[in-house]
């Protein structure tokens, strides 16, 4: 038995966070129960999750990937996080919408996803009709730090992985974008549970406001990477939510007088309000 480590987080930018690999959600459940088999490893043994998942070293290296992206393993060791445990007792093949919604928050809100994050932040919300090649100039940047080589092969790859993820796999099913003639445009969404926007809300606070104990419900709707942004949530979706969580632990809505905030009363990580959300389904 391999002395187990501290989980390791990567913290790099990636321009390619799947290799062109596709987000198959059921390959996801495959490798996370061998991974929660083998979670007394240190490091896990690629070998070890080829072996038990059944599927190619390649397969395992793209796809890990993809579910390092979503919150469900730590770089590195591939070790499950308290996310992915949470997970794989309670949806281990990804069937709620619960669990999609917060996949798809924890993948799309991260900066160091960067196509991901700029579709999710700067394409879906202002676009009326989405295609590969209007996703493809907001990127236009990144030709002065990436080889144009590497421009034209992977940019287009990882837009591909992003919009097949939303209408061809288990992400379809939160109708985020659906498919249109030859592109996409924004989908009605369906609902976000208000423990869910809570488990958002609680990474949002970790990942962008470290230290902080009240948002502003303004700064939940509007600012780049928030719950609002990324969930696709007007203010009159995300009042209703609000107001439900209004006398949950852990969270205070507080929209009186000069105040419209959101305080989190302690630091209970997302992993915890979706354990509780599981529980009460």
């Amino acid at each position: 038995m391999t002395k187990a480590t501290s989980p390791q987080i990567d913290t790099r930018p990636k321009l390619q966070l799947s290799n062109g690999y596709y987000a198959e959600f059921d390959q996801f459940a495959r490798i996370l129960s061998a991974t929660t088999a083998l979670r007394h490893f240190g490091r896990i043994p690629s070998a070890e999750i080829v072996g038990r998942a059944g599927l190619a070293d390649v397969q395992v290296k793209n796809l890990g990937s993809l579910m390092v992206g979503m919150g469900l393993l730590y770089a590195i060791t591939y070790r499950p996080t308290e996310l992915g445990e949470v997970i794989a007792a309670c949806d281990p093949f990804f069937d709620d919408l619960g669990t999609l919604w917060i996949l798809h928050y924890n993948v799309a809100s991260d900066p160091r996803h960067i196509v991901w994050n700029r579709i999710a932040n700067s394409v879906v919300p202002s676009q009326r009709r989405i295609t590969s090649e209007s996703c493809r100039a907001v990127f236009e940047d990144l030709r002065a730090s990436v080889s144009e080589a590497s421009f034209k092969k992977h940019v287009p790859k990882e837009i591909r992985t992003v919009l097949n993820a939303y209408t061809q796999q288990q992400f379809s099913r939160l109708v985020y974008l659906r498919a249109d003639g030859s592109g996409f445009v924004p989908g009605y969404r369906e609902q976000v549970p208000p423990l869910v926007l809570a488990a958002s809300i609680a990474r949002f606070r970790d990942r962008h406001r470290p230290g902080h104990t009240a948002i502003t419900v303004e700064d939940l709707l509007t600012c780049p990477n928030s719950p609002g942004v990324i969930l696709g949530l007007g203010e009159d979706r995300m009042r209703p939510l609000l107001e439900a969580l209004r006398h949950e632990p852990g969270i205070s809505v507080e929209s009186r007088a000069d105040l419209d905030q959101v305080r989190l009363v302690d630091s209970t990580p997302d992993h915890e309000w979706m354990g509780r959300y599981y529980e009460r389904r």
